[in-house]
């Protein structure tokens, strides 16, 4: 539905990763879509990772090869930044796009060529806080490197225009970083996958023994996702002699998981997919009998509502955004790693219990993570902030 009492707003939208398959993408494509159908206009700007534009609105600047080589072999990730020059390139994508509003979705430990062009320009300026950086800083670099991302998001925070962050808990962390900005708490909204695998269907895809039950991970493979808590949970359960497998689904560090995996003898009930498309990925959720969740460093957690929508029941460890994300009752929240495995062979043994927390759980997200919601409050962020 198009707005028809206002101008159409012109958005140039920034994140380093996308489109590779993430929250952030994720979050700013179901953005995109709802400002379109609105009548606004859009561009997506990110770096080079030699793959097809994701969509009409991407557009694609020269990656820096040495950054990307450092941090491959360095940290074992697949993001990029853009090169040093490539702001060259943003200014031109500007003057041709003429944006009303610029729109970064990334923050890093240094500003990259998009900012760079935003902070320098005279439009209106607003910031998506996504990633809590302060406890990636911490987990490659120490307190040290939490310090510097801290002192960096307040930094960049202050001299923005307005500020969205997907919780309430990321808006405390902000406030008490010193930011002064007004800060917008919009939660992504979230869809239930539209189609499903079969039990069978989805054993016979990924070789998985017929009687085994299918736990999922779905994300991003990485270190502070806490994988080494889910490895271990299948080593509990392989001890305790019950039947389960272990699927993870996504990029990432999917070889040192298997090693992990190996280590542990746990090899045999561990199944790594890599990178699967959107719609392939989303069928596997209502197949599976249990969704874990053992990051605590999430901002939004989509995939775990996603699970919830997909009626599959969530046991996960605590975290910051629990009590808005997975509240007690809509999932099994653990406070104790070692926790896991009895977790979730009580939960898969007790039907009643089951049944009752999937269907809390679907409700939960119904109410409190729709789409609609998302782009209403998004709008009238960017209509305000264009007031000023």
């Amino acid at each position: 539905m198009k707005e028809k009492t206002t101008k159409p707003m012109k958005i140039m939208v920034s994140s380093l990763t996308y489109p590779l398959p993430n929250g952030v993408t994720a979050s700013l494509n179901t953005a995109v879509d709802g400002l379109l159908e609105r009548g606004n206009k859009v561009m997506i700007v990110a770096p080079d990772y030699k793959m097809k534009k994701a969509r009409p609105e991407h557009r694609v600047v020269p990656s820096s090869l040495i950054f990307h080589t450092l941090a491959t072999n360095l940290l074992g990730k697949e993001e990029r930044v853009f090169r040093a020059n490539s702001r060259n390139k943003i200014n031109k994508l500007a003057d041709e796009f003429e944006p009303d509003i610029y729109w970064l979705h990334t923050v890093t430990w240094a500003a990259n060529a998009f900012e760079t062009q935003m902070l320098k320009s005279k439009k209106k300026k607003v910031l998506f806080y996504h990633t809590l950086v302060e406890e990636y800083g911490r987990l490659y670099a120490g307190e040290m490197g939490a310090f510097v991302m801290r002192r960096r998001t307040k930094a960049l925070c202050n001299k923005v225009d307005a500020i969205m962050t997907p919780s309430n808990m990321m808006r405390k962390k902000l406030i008490g970083y010193g930011v002064k900005t007004p800060i917008n708490i919009i939660p992504t909204g979230i869809d239930a996958p539209k189609k499903s695998f079969t039990k069978k269907e989805l054993k016979e895809r990924f070789n998985i023994p017929q009687k085994s039950k299918v736990l999922l991970y779905l994300g991003r493979m990485s270190k502070e996702k806490n994988l080494l808590v889910l490895l271990k949970m299948m080593e509990d359960l392989k001890r305790k002699k019950f039947d389960a497998t272990l699927l993870f689904v996504g990029p990432g560090d999917i070889d040192e998981v298997k090693r992990d995996a190996k280590r542990m003898g746990i090899d045999d009930k561990v199944i790594c997919t890599g990178a699967l498309d959107r719609e392939e990925a989303q069928k596997i959720y209502g197949a599976c009998d249990v969704f874990v969740f053992s990051s605590q460093s999430e901002t939004q957690g989509l995939v775990v509502g996603e699970a919830m929508l997909a009626e599959t029941p969530v046991v996960a460890l605590v975290s910051p955004i629990q009590k808005e994300v997975y509240p007690e009752g809509k999932a099994v929240v653990l406070k104790k790693e070692k926790d896991f495995a009895d977790a979730v062979i009580d939960i898969l043994q007790n039907k009643k219990k089951r049944e009752k927390m999937v269907k809390d759980a679907k409700k939960f997200v119904l109410e409190n993570f729709s789409k609609k919601r998302m782009i209403e409050r998004q709008i009238k962020v960017f209509r305000e902030v264009l007031k000023k």
